[in-house]
This record gives structure tokens, sequence and C-alpha cells, in this order.
């Protein structure tokens, strides 16, 4: 036998797994909640930053084009006067060689005059020099920046070069960008910030940045590519921010943003190492908050069982009194809550119990022999009535052959319904009245109403009510073959399934409307049913209830136009009262 769980442990578990679950519910959707916003307060601030350093871009970008302007002015005024340019051009580099790598003229065969020392000395044709007087040569109103590439007097830089307007013979200003110190720059920012910040060109070449900060960067020949994705294709993809994994599969989060001056972009790539470890001190402080509400849940917990436990077992050791045939037993509970409204009813209740009880021991006999006569009065003058009818059809239609036949099921009928109501006969008694019941009814109606008996082995011998099935045969042909205006048969099933014994009356007549079946089995008749005089099923219903319990009675079950099933439902054992 399984143990039972009492009700205050229950309770405790209830209240306990209830309180946790909201802890923890409340809990999680915190975290996740402060997750989200750091996440979010990250990726602004992330943002910020890049603005910042866009910023920065832009003030040098108007510094450059500065002394490209101050350049073209200084030699517009001195264009005969190479050694004042040179100390001009001297002087501007020397001025801005925090910014600059170099300041120079390129000439039209490609030698220059440039600021800084070795280019003051090594001033010759190179050839790697074309393309950028062929840009400014192209574009003489604006300033050209061209791709990173690697200088022999400047080592790896940007140069911005402007055609000279106005000289007498073609020459360009140039300024080769110091792209160390814009990387000094982005690395302060990556230490500082824990971030790794590069600029980087439209076909995916690196200006500055991720040099001393790789991370899950994999950089060759000035680019770089983050697990199977190559800076050309983080480059092309739309947005501003995407998420990617490295080859180990870990997680990096990209941001992105264009330049304003530059035809660059600013990239921003975490490994999010710094949120994790944001997240990691989320996570220390919300397992002290389970654990705390944890405690909290066993607390309210033991202390909302013990609450209800105390007067719960004082009422169970009052019914267990009680269930023992002690009905005067009384404990009060003194509280001014429901338990103390239930003690003091249940108190009440048992006077009232133990007076109903004397009274219903007086009476109850009595009232048993006189419910078992009112219904018998019932069913009686009722046979007598639908059989002295039938006679009376068969002579008005001048079957005078078939009158000793319904006289004969008559007697029958008659012997039969006035015997003591309260012995009980056996099925295969109710049979054969419902049989010389059907004989009657055929004449009667001038129909055929088959009679089919299906009856389980053993159960012709069950004891049964006297009158049990003729009503419900009656019900079937005056309700569901329209008092004889439809012929069809009449099944008796009689079978048991499990400690029960079922007799079952079948027909397949009009049915009754599933709005009315639940109104049938009515202890009270109606008027009209009062009238006719007309045994209704709650009879039967009643009679079986009477002798066997609330458990057992009538069944309906009907499907209109097609069959209808009245069961009648007792016990297979011992009968209760005279059985």
């Amino acid at each position: 036998m399984r143990r039972r769980i009492s009700l205050p442990l229950k309770l405790f578990f209830i209240v306990f797994a209830f309180v946790l679950s909201c802890i923890i519910l409340i809990s999680q959707l915190s975290y996740r909640y402060v997750q989200k916003e750091i996440r979010t307060n990250d990726m602004y601030y992330t943002n910020q930053i890049l603005d910042k350093v866009d910023q920065y871009l832009t003030v040098n970008f108007s510094s450059f084009q500065t002394i490209l302007f101050s350049v073209e002015t200084s030699v517009k005024a001195n264009i005969n006067n190479t050694e004042v340019i040179m100390k001009q051009l001297r002087e501007l580099y020397e001025l801005n060689s925090n910014y600059v790598s170099n300041i120079y003229l390129i000439k039209s065969d490609l030698s220059i005059l440039g600021g800084s020392t070795p280019t003051r000395i090594f001033d010759g044709p190179l050839a790697d020099r074309k393309p950028l007087f062929d840009a400014a040569d192209k574009n003489r109103r604006t300033t050209f920046v061209s791709d990173p590439y690697k200088s022999k007097y400047s080592g790896w830089t940007v140069t911005m070069v402007r055609y000279l307007n106005g000289s007498p013979f073609p020459m360009a200003i140039a300024v080769d960008l110091d792209l160390n110190a814009i990387e000094e720059t982005l690395f302060k920012i990556n230490k500082k910030e824990q971030m790794n910040l590069a600029l980087i060109t439209t076909t995916g070449k690196i200006i500055a940045g991720f040099s001393e900060n790789r991370g899950p960067l994999n950089i060759q020949d000035h680019t770089f590519a983050i697990g199977e994705t190559s800076a050309r294709e983080i480059l092309d993809t739309t947005g501003t921010s995407l998420q990617l994994h490295t080859k180990d599969g870990m997680p990096v989060s990209i941001l992105k943003k264009q330049t304003e001056k530059f035809n660059w972009s600013i990239i921003s790539i975490n490994d999010e190492s710094r949120l994790e470890a944001a997240l990691s001190r989320l996570e220390t402080y919300y397992i002290w908050l389970l654990v705390a509400g944890l405690l909290l849940s066993l607390f309210i917990s033991f202390f909302i069982a013990k609450y209800i436990r105390n007067p719960l077992y004082a009422l169970k050791t009052k019914m267990k009194r009680v269930e023992q045939g002690d009905l005067t037993t009384t404990m009060t509970i003194n509280r001014n809550d429901e338990f103390g409204d239930l003690s003091r009813a249940s108190d009440r209740m048992l006077q009232q119990i133990v007076e109903l009880i004397r009274r219903a021991e007086l009476h109850n006999e009595l009232e048993r022999k006189l419910e078992i006569q009112v219904l018998q009065s019932q069913i009686n003058p009722h046979f007598l009535y639908n059989t002295l009818g039938s006679i009376s059809n068969v002579i008005r239609l001048g079957q005078i052959e078939k009158v000793d036949v319904v006289i004969g099921s008559l007697i029958s009928l008659l012997e039969y319904g006035i015997a003591d109501a309260s012995e009980k006969v056996s099925l295969r008694q109710e049979l054969q009245n419902v049989s010389d019941y059907i004989e009657i009814q055929n004449i009667r109606y001038n129909r055929h109403f088959d009679l089919i008996e299906n009856v389980e082995e053993g159960l012709m011998d069950f004891p049964v009510f006297r009158m049990l099935l003729q009503p419900i045969v009656e019900n079937s042909i005056f309700h569901g073959y329209n008092g004889g205006g439809i012929e069809g048969s009449i099944t008796i099933h009689a079978y048991r399934e499990g400690g029960i014994v079922m007799i079952e009356v079948v027909d397949q007549g009009e049915g009754i409307p599933a709005d009315r079946i639940k109104h049938i089995l009515d202890s009270e008749p109606s008027d009209v049913a009062v009238k006719r005089k007309r045994i209704g099923l709650n009879n039967i219903h009643g009679r079986i209830r009477l002798h066997y319990g609330e458990q057992f009675g009538l069944q309906i079950i009907s499907i209109p136009h097609e069959i209808t099933r009245v069961r009648a439902i007792f016990p297979a054992g011992m009968f209760k009262g005279d059985a």
C-alpha cells in the first residue's frame, strides 16, 4: 500500500516549491534583463569610443589639409626659390613630426623636395611615387588619400596628395601620415578600455591597430580574418554589428563605423572577455541570492505548515473518535479563524447527527415499507389499464380469434403484477412477463415488436425486482416506436462487468433528445405523468437506489433516430434489504 503524504507536508512542499520557484523565476528574469542591459550598454559604450576615434581622425584630416594648403601657399609665393621652399618644408615637417612621416613635393619626373632628413638627401626619382602623382593630376580639385603601402623612407604609411594648381610646371604636394602615431593612440584606447580597435581600408587592409592585441584574429599581410570570415567579407556585411565565431568556436562581437573624412572603417572586435567578467560578478551575486531564497523558502514553508498542522491534527483526532463511534466527543479549537469556526460547527453538527440518528432509527423501517408500497401502487393499476386497452382494440378491429391470446396474457400479467412487491423474482420470470406484454402490444397495435434476449450464461436466475423490465419496454414502444406508429426490435442484454450486473433494454426508435435525458430520472414526476398514471423510469431508478445504494440505478444513453439504451445496474453480490 502506498504511503499517504499528510496535508501539512504537502502544504510544506507546495509552499516551498512556489516560493523557491518565484525567487528563481524573478532571479532569472532579472539576470537576463541585467545581462541584456550590460550588453546594450557595452555596445553603446563601444559606439561612443568609435565616435571618438572618428572625431580624432577628422581633426587629423583637417590638420593634414591645413599642412597641404600651407605648403601650397608657400610654394606659390616662392616658386623660383628652392631653398626657401625646402626650408619651409623642413619647418612644417618638424612642427608636425608627431603626426606625419614626411612632407614633400613630387615633380613630374618623380623626384622630390622633402622635409625630412632622408628625403632631403635622397631626393631622386622613385617609381612608387607615380600612382600618387597620377592620382593628384587626375583629381586636381580634391585631395587624394592612398591605400596603405610600404614607403622606402616613411615605412608603412598612407599618403595624402594634392595637385599644385597654378604652378608653372606639374607638381604635387604630398604628406605621409605617421601610422605609428595613430596606432599608438589606438593601443592606448585598447589597453584602457579593454578593446581591440583598428582602421581598415575598403579592401580589408589594416591601416593601424590589432598589432599588440590580436585576440581571436588571424593577421597576415596587413589583413585579417575571424574564423573562416575574411576582412573583406566583414566589411561587405550589411549593418554595423555582427556576431562571428573563431576557429576554436569562441564567439566574438564586431562593430563597424565608416569614418567621416577618410574612406576607412573603424573596426572594434570584442571577444566578450570584458562582458564575461562583468557577468561573472553578476552570477556570483545571483548565486548568493538563490541561496538566500532557498533559506527563505524553507522558513516560510515551515512556518505556514506548522500554522496549519496543529489545528488540523486536532480536528483529525476528533474525527478519528467520531469514526470509532464516539459521537459525543468535543474538542473545541480556541482560534478566531476558519479552524475555530470549523471546530465549533463540527460540534454542533455532531449534536444534530445524534438527534437525526435517533429519529431515523425510529422511522427508517416504516419509511422503507411505505416507499415500496407507493411505488408498487403506481405500477399495478397502470398495467391493468394498458392491457384492457389492448383487449378493447382487438375487439374493435374484429380480431376475435386473438381475444383468447390477449386474455391469457392479461391473466399472466395480473397474476405476476399483483404479487408481493417485496418479493424478488428471477430474470427468467421478468423476461417471460415482458414476452406476455409484447404479445399483447403486437395485437393491440397490429405491429410486430420483435423481442431479442441476449443473456449471459448463469444470469437467468439472477434476482431482480418484480415488474422491472416491463415499464422500460413499455417506454420503448410508447416513446421510441411512437406508440406503435412504427415497429422494430427490442433487445434485452444481461451481462456481468466487474462487480456489477447490467441489464439493458435497447431499441432503434426515435430516441431521446440530450436535453431531456438528465430530467427523466428526477425523483419528482411531472404533473402530466401523474395525471396519466404512467410509470416513469424514475420509479425504477428510485427502487434500485433505495435497495442497493446511490451508486446503482438506471443509466440512459440515446442517439436520436439511431439507438436508445436504458441500463439497469445492480451489485453482483448479496442484495440489501429483503434479498
